[in-house]
């Protein structure tokens, strides 16, 4: 009888909450955080089912199944306290004057609507004559959520002009807040920045889109704009 072929295992990515651990066999073989991922040195047996389990109340969020081929298998894992997949991937842009997005939105604030947004993204540039910002719907990404969406290029701007965002509930021009209490008014007038560096022709990003949060006396509160975090550099 022959045995199943032997492969070589590693693992990298990105965790951006606790600790995740990966067990075999009940053997924990190795451990990630943030950008740094350890395991064990050695062969894995096709079929093996490498579990991926937090490492605080060992609730299992994955599953790393190891494949027939190829001989050496890398996995690169995302996980945010939410979603777990180690299927991500930075998509390349068809032109090269381009730039390449993909998209989630996510909050824990308690107002937050739940369910899909829309990503309305803007091109806009500062009138100096009158010193006005000027902003121009160009694009909708529609039904974002907090899993990554579809990826979608944007083209080169004018000099001086930058892409702009705002985000609403799906289908609507409606906030995806059940109540604005405790949404400033700063944010309501707001708009995020669509690339953490401006235009860089040629790259793709990953982005994590939330509302700034804060605390005002123990109160959630929702502040001057969106914080926007860029994730494809360990997925690159």
């Amino acid at each position: 009888m022959t045995s199943p072929p032997l492969a070589k295992l590693q693992v990298q990515g990105l965790v951006l909450v606790d600790t995740i651990q990966f067990v075999l066999n009940g053997d924990v073989i190795g451990e990630a955080i943030d950008g740094s991922f350890t395991l064990k040195d050695g062969l894995y047996t096709a079929g093996d089912q490498v579990v991926v389990r937090r490492k605080d109340n060992k609730i299992t969020v994955g599953e790393i199944v190891v494949a027939e081929t190829p001989y050496l298998q890398i996995k690169k894992i995302f996980y945010d306290g939410t979603t777990y997949t180690d299927k991500l991937a930075v998509t390349p842009v068809s032109d090269p004057a381009n730039m390449g997005f993909r998209l989630q939105f996510s909050t824990p604030f308690k107002d937050y609507t739940g369910g899909p947004v829309d990503v309305e993204i803007f091109d806009y540039y500062i009138d100096y004559d009158v010193f006005e910002f000027i902003y121009t719907p160009v694009k909708t990404v529609s039904n974002v959520t907090a899993v990554f969406g579809e990826f979608f290029e944007m083209p080169p701007l004018l000099p001086d002009h930058f892409y702009a965002f705002r985000v609403f509930k799906a289908g609507t021009k409606e906030f995806p807040f059940t109540s604005l209490e405790n949404v400033s008014e700063e944010f309501l007038g707001s708009y995020g920045s669509l690339g953490n560096l401006g235009f860089v022709p040629g790259d793709s990003q990953l982005l994590d889109i939330s509302p700034y949060l804060s605390d005002n006396n123990g109160v959630q509160v929702i502040g001057s704009g969106y914080e926007v975090i860029d994730i494809s550099q360990p997925f690159k």
